[in-house]
């Protein structure tokens, strides 16, 4: 059996290679012919600077007018091998890939080289949405009717959901079921848990973003017209004359926008092109010696989804996806020709929600990811969380021969919160990222007691017939406590501390009184005309759940009642214009 194994990830490690030389291939290609044939105009009406969930939604609805716009995204047009799901992970740490981490983290991380985590962002044609779990969850709706402050009701923001979920979005059911999907159901249920729609306390199979198997996102909107559409572009700075944004610098040129800058460049990226440009907290700028445009606290309020449990759970038998799955010539045939099988897999199966503190509202979500980080014997997936040396031996490899699942309790509302903030004027510097990770005690206790309640769930008949079983081997930093004891999880939890990539919050929205506030309820850059960001970055609070659709539907709000409300003020005055010119030629008569 052994010799099988290593066969297998021998095969499976060629493939790896081969994907990534591929990728490097379609990248170089892509940055070649994008500086040869790139069409670009001095001016456009509406500028969009990034091309994820938001940027191609807005530049996808954009078409319905007769404005002129461009979308500019920093990275390159992917390839059709980049949709296959099961391939997703490989994106990470990839040319694709901004390739973040933050800065050595005091209370997380611990496993990590350096105290650091990785924090990986899409830079790609459809940004982070090219490289996530495709997960479709609305969240809590009231939540969102809070960010607006009384400008939008409940039932309006539901019917923003539903117009994106029947006109934008293609959502699908998994077009692979696993044994342990339905063994998670059953188990949750005997725990006295309903099978959910959306959000609640409960658990459900995923709802996923997948066109015919295959990953689909906002940006395949615009893959039928990618002449508005520049790559391998990166914007140096904002152009702002008279508290008025006329424009982006790139390395190469200068573009004009008459009606406005859209930023869009996802939460990292559009706090530091803030920052560039002279919008930020007034100390960071002085002590660059950057030219003061507005005070504002660009890069504070950063916040994310954290979870633990990589490998907590093992299994005797295999129970969803296989290395000799993703290679069976069967399977590969069956997603190209159905788009059904191994090849769509999410690589999370089961969602679901809980309240730690027996209330109403959920504060921990749960992915259950049925393949382990030591599917692949360390040879990509243990590079792209940047676990240690010491950790992968003494820990991960005496498991190999079992197999791995994650049960991934995930805080939805940590109380810990960090900020982004540049570190050089020169743009090609990556900024410092220090989002403060379980820095509040409150969040540890948290992921406490969601890795009890994963104890729990495997005391159920429904999983133990399948043989499943925590992994008993000591974490070797935290061998002095006993095993599964309070303090044995809160070390566990702060050393092996997992991002779900879900940053928000670094250029807030909110009230203009307010100083934590970015940006306005028609997210307005405050002081600044002509300037809007919409992304995660403007996300006051986390939502209940992955990100995707609440970007999407913050995006379509942005459209509805910014730039389709210009569009009617304009008619209104001509229809205005028109009917005083008649009035005034007929009293002439």
């Amino acid at each position: 059996m052994t010799h099988i194994y290593l066969l297998q990830f021998f095969i499976f490690s060629i493939c790896v290679n081969f994907f990534s030389i591929f990728t490097w291939l379609i990248y170089y290609s892509g940055l070649l012919t994008s500086n040869l044939f790139q069409d670009i105009k001095s001016e456009y009406d509406y500028i969009i600077v990034g091309s994820g969930t938001a940027g191609s939604l807005i530049a996808h609805r954009l078409a319905e007018t007769n404005y002129t716009y461009i979308v500019i995204e920093a990275g390159g047009f992917g390839h059709h091998f980049h949709d296959i799901p099961a391939f997703g992970p490989l994106l990470h740490g990839s040319h694709f890939d901004w390739g973040f981490e933050t800065v050595p983290q005091d209370n997380a991380c611990l496993a990590m080289d350096g105290h650091k985590c990785k924090l990986s962002q899409g830079k790609i044609f459809g940004g982070s949405s090219k490289m996530n779990n495709m997960i479709h969850v609305r969240g809590n709706i009231s939540h969102y009717a809070d960010w607006f402050h009384g400008k939008y009701t409940k039932g309006y923001i539901e019917e923003q959901f539903n117009y994106i979920e029947s006109e934008i979005f293609n959502l699908s059911p998994l077009q692979y079921d696993s044994n342990l999907g339905n063994a998670i159901l059953n188990a949750t249920k005997e725990l006295g848990y309903k099978e959910i729609k959306d959000f609640g306390n409960g658990f459900k199979k995923s709802t996923i973003t997948q066109y015919n198997g295959k990953r689909w996102t906002t940006s395949h909107n615009l893959q039928l017209d990618q002449t508005k559409v520049l790559t391998h572009v990166y914007i140096e700075k904002l152009l702002i004359e008279k508290s008025k944004c006329i424009g982006v610098k790139t390395r190469n040129t200068k573009i004009l926008a008459r009606k406005g800058v859209i930023l869009s460049a996802g939460t990292i990226n559009s706090a530091k092109i803030l920052q560039l440009s002279g919008i930020g907290p007034s100390e960071l700028l002085q002590s660059l010696n950057i030219p003061i445009v507005k005070d504002l606290p660009v890069g504070k309020n950063l916040q994310d989804h954290i979870g633990t449990g990589l490998d907590l759970v093992l299994f005797d038998e295999p129970q969803s996806v296989t290395a000799s799955d993703i290679m069976d010539p069967i399977n590969v045939v069956q997603y190209f020709y159905s788009g059904k099988g191994p090849l769509t897999t999410p690589g999370c199966e089961v969602v679901g929600f809980i309240s730690t503190k027996n209330e109403e509202i959920p504060d921990i979500q749960f992915m259950v990811l049925p393949v382990g980080i030591t599917s692949d014997r360390g040879s990509h997936l243990r590079r792209n969380l940047g676990i240690s040396d010491d950790i992968w031996k003494n820990y991960f490899e005496k498991v190999f021969h079992k197999h791995a699942a994650t049960f991934f309790p995930i805080i939805l509302h940590p109380k810990s919160k960090g900020e982004v903030k540049i570190q050089s004027k020169n743009s090609n510097v990556p900024p410092l990222i220090n989002p403060k990770y379980l820095s509040d005690e409150n969040d540890i206790r948290s992921l406490v007691e969601g890795v009890k309640f994963v104890i729990k769930l495997l005391k159920t008949e429904s999983l133990k017939v399948i043989s499943a079983h925590m992994n008993d081997t000591p974490f070797p930093s935290c061998k002095k406590y006993k095993i599964f004891s309070d303090l044995y999880l809160k070390c566990y939890v702060q050393h092996l501390t997992l991002t779900s990539y879900h940053p928000v919050g670094t250029c807030s929205m909110g009230l203009p009184e307010s100083i934590n506030t970015v940006v306005d309820t028609s997210f307005r850059l405050l002081g600044v005309k002509n300037l809007y960001v919409v992304d995660g970055s403007v996300l006051p609070t986390l939502p209940s759940g992955n990100i995707n659709a609440a970007i999407a539907m913050m995006g379509n709000i942005f459209f509805e009642n910014v730039i389709l409300n210009n569009i009617d003020r304009i008619e209104n005055c001509q229809r205005i214009f028109l009917v005083e010119l008649l009035q005034s030629v007929c009293l002439a008569r």
